[in-house]
């Protein structure tokens, strides 16, 4: 069955009540997904294994949960409204929990009472399929709920579900790594970790920073709840070996074995049909924490965990209510924790507790890596004199020393940068990885640069940085702002500029200008539809009048740059997000930086980041334009976060990217009282990697010098690569 079709079925379900949307949607789910196909990977059974251990995979938990088996085999309690149900019947009676359950509610009521209280913010950490996610919100409509999980497969169907709830305020759903989350400092008033959804990493250090994520993301006197096996039961309670029936074609049969310390459980897991033989044979670990373990993990974290004999003991729910009744491994006990964050931040000081300190980024495990650049024998036409300058070739050295000192052999790395002997050079000796640095694009030609993602595509050679759809899409920027318009993201008001050159093109001009002036006004500023570098961008974009329009429309005409945008001019402070990750393992967020144009104002320049910034040191703009780390409203800055997301995965960017937004007025920062809104400038799919660039700039204000941010980068590409 195809996705289009699941769609459909899905559609064409008829919803009688509210209060039973969720208990259709899960048992329609479960008869559909019988029919769904297999994800095409190999399932052969490897046959009899001595060691387990030595068969699981470093992150096995990106194809356990990566399509329906999952649901299929552990339905009985993960797919089970009933057990959803009384698990959040059981998170009711901690009264932190309540509290935030509760946050806001008035404002939402029946009572006719209002409330100025903001609504409590949960984050379902892990969330699969979001169950618990939507069964808080159909009791508490009025929360503002998200979930958090790295299967892309689990969240798109916890997205399909939250649609046929038709939720006044509907739940937010990510992809990504635990221990990367899309969101500000201080968000939550409450995370939940359900259904033994945490220890899967191989090492404790792991999970640590999973806790300390949780720590950030909550705000003072938030909550943090964790569900998980009970270790100490588990250690001397799990079954070897088992099989049951998931359904009446489908079998599985499982075995584990304990590690010789007792602190990690090793499963094998067999699941076969009854004509299709055997569909998977897969290998996970899941780490035994005692109470006391975990209590002194939780409170090593800076959380203060609340007393055993205020919560409940032991959660037995799959035990007590599994329709199958057979073997439930590691959900069958488990241990309920609850933990606060302090009030205040001094509280955490004085309990000696050693702060988390970002690590030196370890370099990525690729055996070579050749590095593709722009070609220094050819002219390159948007650099200052459309040629190479001093600057350049330091840039280069820079980029090479960085390298170095992050722990890449210089024999490692092997440099092309000769154009027309780059693809004889691919030929003669196939890179196993190639670092994309070639932003001049092809032959120096900027239209050219989605030239070189493909001829490694063509050659099967898997490369760092955006592909060719991508940097294709991108360098159209009326494209990249319809796109962007078209799924939530603001963008400026702006009129499109494609003069006919069968007609007279002054003529074009003044109708034009006429348009602007009655449709959108000035001041307004002009931009060429496709261009790198900033060329076309200078102080005299900025068009405060007809006239002013059409004599800059004149300039770039001679300058062979005709289709253009003219957009409302936004003359609020200017942002910059960086982003390193990618959907499947996770998202960093750099600091978000700010453009400090105060120097460029005092010498009454118009506050823009163009041409003269970038390319001519003699300029103002070169000397003159700082940057700093933005200050804003956490509402804002995850609002920010999410539109990055958004882009990310409209466009298809992968391993980094940049996103430029700027507001329409004043700070838009949530704290001026303007109420400007920060609206989209651009998306850029592999941005400068120099290092004196934004990104370096931005990686710098998050601690890390330049060559972990290469690492950051060539580590995000190496974990993309070997999934």
């Amino acid at each position: 069955m195809s996705a289009d079709t699941l769609r459909e079925k899905l559609a064409g379900l008829k919803l009688e009540k509210q209060q039973d949307t969720l208990d259709r949607v899960l048992e329609s789910s479960k008869s559909l997904l019988s029919d769904v196909p297999l994800l095409q990977r190999k399932s052969n059974c490897v046959g009899p294994v001595k060691d387990l251990q030595s068969h699981v995979p470093e992150q096995w938990w990106k194809t356990v949960f990566s399509d329906y088996l999952y649901l299929k085999t552990d339905g009985d309690v993960v797919e089970d409204q009933d057990i959803t149900r009384e698990e959040v019947n059981l998170l009711e009676l901690i009264p932190e929990v309540k509290n935030v359950f509760s946050k806001g509610s008035s404002a939402y009521g029946n009572n006719g009472n209002s409330s100025l209280e903001e609504p409590g913010k949960i984050l379902d950490l892990c969330c699969g399929q979001g169950r618990h996610s939507l069964y808080i919100l159909k009791e508490y409509p009025h929360l503002r709920v998200y979930g958090h999980d790295q299967s892309s497969y689990l969240i798109s169907l916890a997205v399909e579900r939250a649609v046929f709830q038709n939720f006044q305020v509907p739940p937010v759903f990510t992809v990504g790594d635990c221990r990367k989350v899309p969101y500000p400092d201080q968000t939550f008033d409450l995370i939940i970790t359900m259904g033994n959804s945490f220890g899967y990493f191989s090492e404790d250090s792991q999970d640590k920073n999973v806790l300390a994520e949780a720590y950030r993301l909550l705000a003072p006197g938030g909550t943090l709840v964790l569900d998980l096996t009970d270790g100490d039961y588990m250690r001397h309670n799990f079954a070897q070996k088992s099989w049951e029936w998931a359904d009446e074609t489908t079998i599985v049969c499982r075995e584990r074995q304990l590690s010789p310390d007792g602190l990690r459980l090793f499963s094998r897991e067999i699941i076969s049909n009854t004509t299709k033989g055997v569909l998977r044979d897969q290998f996970y670990q899941e780490r035994l924490y005692s109470r006391a373990e975990l209590v002194g993990l939780i409170t090593q974290a800076g959380f203060q965990v609340k007393p055993w004999d205020e919560v409940r003991d032991n959660v037995t729910l799959g035990t007590d209510m599994s329709k199958r009744g057979e073997d439930l491994g590691m959900m069958g006990n488990r241990l309920l924790l609850v933990a606060m964050k302090p009030e205040s931040t001094l509280e955490r000081a004085s309990s000696q507790i050693v702060q988390i300190e970002r690590k030196k980024i370890e370099p990525p495990a690729f055996d070579e890596i050749t590095i593709i650049m722009g070609d220094p024998s050819k002219p390159c036409v948007g650099k200052l004199n459309d040629t190479w300058n001093e600057e350049d070739h330091a840039t280069r050295e820079k980029l090479f020393d960085a390298l170095k000192q992050g722990g890449v052999p210089t024999e490692k790395i092997r440099v092309l940068s000769v154009h027309d002997q780059l693809i004889q050079q691919l030929l003669d000796d196939k890179p196993s990885f190639v670092f994309n640095l070639c932003d001049e694009g092809f032959n120096n030609d900027a239209l050219c640069e989605l030239h070189v993602p493909a001829l490694l595509e063509s050659l099967g050679v898997p490369y760092s940085g955006a592909g060719p759809n991508c940097l294709a899409f991108c360098y159209d920027k009326g494209l990249v702002n319809r796109s962007a318009e078209a799924i939530g993201v603001p963008t400026a008001r702006e009129i499109t500029f494609l003069p006919n050159s069968h007609q007279d093109y002054q003529t074009q001009v003044q109708l034009l200008c006429q348009r602007v002036k009655t449709q959108m006004g000035f001041p307004a500023f002009v931009k060429p539809i496709k261009g790198d570098n900033s060329l076309g961008i200078t102080a005299r974009s900025i068009v405060q009048s007809p006239e002013d329009l059409q004599a800059y429309l004149d300039e770039l005409s001679s300058r062979g740059m005709r289709d253009v945008l003219i957009q409302e001019y936004l003359s609020g402070t200017e942002y910059g997000v960086g982003v390193i990750g990618n959907v499947e393992t996770g998202f960093e967020f750099l600091p978000i930086l700010e453009v400090d144009f105060s120097k460029i104002v005092e010498q009454k320049l118009p506050p823009i980041l163009g041409y003269e910034s970038k390319w001519d040191p003699n300029s103002a703009y070169w000397t003159g334009i700082g940057y700093k780390k933005a200050k804003l409203a956490p509402t804002i800055e995850a609002s920010l976060k999410k539109a990055c997301v958004q882009l990310w995965e409209r466009f298809g960017c992968r391993d980094y990217a940049r996103f430029d937004f700027r507001a329409d007025l004043g700070r838009g920062d949530g704290f001026d009282g303007l109420h400007g809104k920060i609206k989209l400038l651009e998306v850029n799919p592999n941005p400068g990697w120099c290092w004196d660039g934004k990104l370096a700039y931005m990686a710098k204000l998050g601690g890390y010098e330049y060559a972990d941010l290469l690492n950051l980068i060539l580590n995000a590409a190496y974990e993309r690569i070997r999934k």
